[in-house]
């Protein structure tokens, strides 16, 4: 605080207006009724993330060069963003406040340039030491299962996967084609995360067959079970079963094994999700002529908007409001498919309307191939009587995976039904996190219930309009010719030019503006921060006003 200067007589004062000190001796607060404070928020992006990346955090870090700071914010809550940035169905997107200025962020985009960087600097991470003697076993090497892993050797405890396959990766390896995840980017991804702490893999190891739940139950200190959803749902259509019929999965794990495939000139894909794409886009790139039939609208389809999309480019055909009645086979090998004509009724448990027979409506397609993909269910008999079932699923309580068995947790597909891949990751890291706190007898943290902005909020006279950033892709013709990957990452200008998008929302970014605003000087600009003095702020809320982003608050002074 400066020191009060006082004049003896008026032969003392300066000639002309000057100042010859300053007035921090005078504290001017006492005139504020209401007063800002710093008060940020989550950034609806994080909010509509099922992993709870803190996305703003890393847009921010790369925007200012510190990819390797961006790396170890996403991986505090998802191990794999190579992965998730190349095929996960972005619900981030669909929550970015800057949609309602201009258009979202390319937040997927953003993932998988920075998750890339993690790959080609391993020394990014710093492997764990086994520092607790409980060992704890992961029954499926999927996304569920590798993001538990990851988050328990971090943790300190030894962890051993179990899995069915040859090889990690679950659904990422066998029902991702490479065009969308290359097996080589995978295969780098789940080494990674088995350099990453104390991991032991056991591959060609099935539950059921070669372990038994209970008896991992008695040998470690904890159990998780993600394994997925293994078998395909049949459609209970009268000779479904026989030539020409296959099952999607089957024959995308044919594909992704690297086997050449011919399902014939035309080809018929039964089904609306993710894998009907998948197997729709694979058969057109073997040469067929691919048409998807679903039994309701394009608008009810389950399938990632992108890939739905991606289909069309590629000459897939969709028919919609369209099931399979009967499958007969004729002496030239083809298959003859009458499909009952569907509308749409009531809405039924998942919120979309029920397809109902359309009368006597039926019309009848001659295909080469007909895939079925309408669906997976998982395989409740390799369960033995160790865990509680509902159906083919597993019965837990809570949201960390905790099934009635006390050591036994599960996540992923096997709870929920066929979900996302960044679902199961985020499945795998709570139950991780659940049975850390078990082991160590920690309470369970106090829940908070955040707080977050909208476009409302924004300052949008700092920001100037701008497009979203698109990754190159090959052309259409290209991806045809094989399975290269289409879209190609950001390079760090294409990576720049998007982050530089992103309003930060709720949270500050050290933009200035509170601090150069301020007409009391009330603003401190510190190395990481700013604070209030208010001993001088007067509450005129210029700082709020002016700041782009909301991350100041006000309250009634004396509250």
């Amino acid at each position: 605080m400066g020191e009060k200067i006082t004049f003896k007589s008026f032969k003392e004062m300066p000639l002309c207006a000057m100042s010859i000190a300053d007035m921090t001796y005078n504290f001017t607060g006492s005139w504020r009724n209401v007063r800002p404070y710093y008060d940020f928020k989550v950034s609806p992006c994080r909010l509509g993330c099922p992993a709870a990346e803190d996305i703003q955090r890393y847009i921010y870090l790369a925007t200012q060069g510190d990819f390797e700071q961006a790396w170890k914010a996403i991986i505090e809550s998802n191990p794999m963003p190579s992965v998730t940035g190349r095929v996960c169905f972005h619900p981030c997107m669909e929550k970015c406040t800057r949609k309602d200025y201009d258009q979202a962020i390319n937040i997927p985009a953003v993932e998988r340039a920075i998750g890339d960087m993690g790959l080609d600097n391993p020394k990014w991470i710093k492997k764990a030491r086994a520092t607790k003697k409980e060992k704890i076993a992961v029954i499926g090497g999927g996304p569920a299962g590798l993001s538990c892993a990851f988050y328990l050797a971090r943790a300190g405890y030894p962890v051993t996967i179990f899995e069915a396959a040859a090889a990690l990766g679950g659904m990422l390896r066998w029902g991702i084609p490479e065009y969308r995840l290359p097996n080589e980017l995978l295969d780098r991804v789940v080494q990674s995360i088995l350099e990453s702490g104390p991991i032991t893999v056991k591959t060609g190891t099935a539950l059921g067959t070669d372990v038994a739940l209970d008896m991992l139950e008695k040998e470690y200190a904890a159990v998780f079970v993600g394994v997925g959803l293994t078998r395909s749902r049949a459609m209970g259509v009268a000779g479904e079963e026989g030539p020409g019929v296959e099952h999607g999965l089957e024959f995308l794990r044919r594909v992704n094994g690297g086997e050449k495939v011919d399902p014939g000139k035309s080809v018929v894909v039964v089904g609306g999700g993710n894998t009907a794409m998948d197997v729709a886009r694979c058969a057109r790139r073997a040469g067929s002529e691919v048409t998807v039939v679903y039994r309701r609208t394009m608008n009810e389809m389950p399938a990632i908007a992108d890939e739905i999309e991606e289909a069309e480019k590629e000459g897939v055909f969709f028919h919609f409001l369209a099931a399979p009645k009967t499958i007969t086979r004729g002496g030239s090998g083809r298959v003859t498919v009458v499909f009952q004509q569907m509308k749409l009724g009531q809405p039924d448990e998942s919120g979309r309307r029920r397809p109902v027979p359309d009368g006597d409506k039926t019309f009848t397609m001659e295909v080469d191939k007909l895939f079925t993909a309408i669906g997976e269910e998982g395989d409740a008999a390799s369960f033995g009587k160790a865990v509680e079932t509902d159906g083919a699923l597993i019965r837990t309580k809570g949201a960390f995976g905790e099934t009635l068995k006390a050591k036994i947790f599960a996540g992923g597909d096997i709870v929920t039904g066929a979900a996302s891949v960044v679902e199961a990751i985020a499945a795998g890291r709570k139950a991780a996190e659940r049975i850390g706190r078990m082991l160590s007898k920690q309470p369970e943290p106090a829940a908070e219930e955040p707080r977050t902005i909208s476009i409302e909020n924004i300052n949008t006279a700092y920001f100037s309009k701008a497009k979203r950033t698109l990754p190159p892709r090959i052309s259409v013709e290209a991806a045809l010719e094989g399975f290269r990957e289409i879209h190609a990452g950001f390079d760090e200008e294409l990576l720049g030019r998007e982050t530089a998008r992103c309003f930060s929302c709720g949270v500050c970014n050290f933009c200035d503006n509170c601090w150069v605003f301020c007409p009391d000087v009330a603003v401190k600009r510190l190395d990481d921060q700013y604070e209030f003095n208010y001993d001088y702020c007067k509450g005129c809320l210029v700082c709020v006003t002016e700041c782009p982003r909301s991350a100041i608050s006000t309250r009634e002074e004396g509250r």
